[in-house]
């Protein structure tokens, strides 16, 4: 008589039979959406707080904020998807399939689905950022281009720039003859401080075979030789001096590079730990959703 008793509690009487979907898309949207607004406003307030203790003067170090941000990222996540599984299960009509002890895994698989949902749709909406920014900045680079064409001076920026600018600083001698009236040394060249201004195709070649240097790690031996020649003619500075100079900052470069692709490193494994979590709570908060709604339907 027991295992009757079980039977007619789990299973439905015919008409009922295959009345509902295991999975309600409709309730998996909604805690999709519930998830996002959560999440962004968890990370809104976040950024609120970060921004109030950020000084370019004091407070915490760029490192204790990165760690910060990230831990709180990692919150807003986590308490965004859960919040999302828990509407979605409490939201998701229980299938009457005559399918017996699937109830939890199918509000799991519902809370599991709100995270799907969502991660698919942020990373859509950074791809579309992303692409727009690309787009947006390449319009930039052509249209400063066009606009100065002719002149001497480059007119765009790029990420080598800075390092272009440390080659071809002048000599501290060099520099403090700038600022008195030029004049011709002994073999007929100016004074470092009275060379006119690297042309744009000069900067951007240097530029390039910085970035190639840095991308394989190493400035082929005559590249090595021209940059230190070009170097010595435009900063008054000796061969020795020069080459010294091209390896400083080539180290430099370098150095940038390896910082980039470790922040990037970082970034992609806390948006890891971010979903992860994420996920997790998502279908914990379907489990636990549809407990409470399957307490409420006995209560009734």
């Amino acid at each position: 008589m027991t295992d009757v008793a079980i039977i007619e509690r789990d299973m439905v009487v015919p008409g009922e039979a295959r009345a509902g979907s295991p999975l309600s898309w409709s309730a998996a949207i909604a805690g999709a959406l519930a998830a996002a607004a959560v999440t962004f406003l968890i990370v809104a307030l976040g950024s609120g707080i970060g921004l109030s203790f950020a000084s370019p003067y004091s407070g915490p170090s760029a490192k204790a904020m990165t760690i910060a941000a990230a831990v709180w990222l990692l919150m807003a996540e986590t308490m965004g998807f859960a919040t999302g599984g828990y509407l979605a299960g409490r939201l998701r009509s229980p299938a009457y399939d005559g399918v017996i002890g699937e109830t939890t895994f199918r509000d799991a698989a519902q809370g599991l689905l709100v995270w799907a949902i969502g991660a698919v749709a942020m990373a859509a909406l950074a791809g579309m950022l992303g692409v727009f920014a690309a787009g947006a900045a390449a319009h930039m680079t052509a249209g400063a281009a066009s606009a100065g064409r002719g002149q001497e001076t480059a007119s765009t920026s790029g990420a080598s720039d800075y390092f272009v600018d440390l080659l071809f600083r002048p000599a501290p001698s060099t520099a403090t003859a700038g600022n008195q009236r030029p004049s011709t040394d002994t073999v007929g060249i100016a004074p470092a401080g009275s060379q006119p201004a690297l042309s744009s195709e000069a900067r951007a070649e240097v530029g390039r075979i910085l970035a190639r240097s840095v991308a394989q790690a190493r400035v082929d031996d005559s590249d090595r030789a021209y940059l230190a020649q070009v170097v010595a003619t435009r900063t008054g500075l000796s061969q020795e001096e020069a080459q010294r100079r091209v390896s400083e900052v080539e180290a430099k470069a370098r150095d940038a590079a390896d910082t980039t692709a470790k922040a990037v490193a970082y970034f992609s494994f806390w948006t890891f730990m971010a979903l992860l979590f994420g996920g997790a709570a998502a279908t914990l908060g379907g489990i636990l959703g549809g407990q409470l709604r399957d307490a409420e339907i006995r209560a009734a």
